[in-house]
C-alpha cells in the first residue's frame, strides 16, 4: 500500500471511529468538533493538494 493510500485508510478508520464516539451518550462535543476539524484537514496536504492516492488505487476520484 502506498504512503497516501496509507494515510487516507487510516484518516477514514479514524473519522468513522470518531463518528461513532459522537452518538454515545457521554461524548465530548468539544473534542468531537476539535479532533473532527483535524481530521477533515488531515485529508488535504500543503496548498490544498487533496491526500488522496494516485488513479488505480482503488478510491475515488477527487473533483478538481
Amino acid at each position: 500500500m502506498c504512503h497516501s493510500c496509507a494515510d487516507l485508510a487510516v484518516t477514514s478508520a479514524l473519522i468513522s471511529d470518531l463518528s461513532a464516539y459522537a452518538d454515545t451518550p457521554d461524548a465530548d462535543a468539544e473534542f468531537v468538533d476539535v479532533t473532527a476539524y483535524g481530521l477533515a484537514i488531515a485529508v488535504f496536504v500543503a496548498y490544498e493538494a487533496p491526500l488522496y492516492p494516485p488513479p488505480g488505487h482503488g478510491y475515488p476520484r477527487q473533483n478538481g
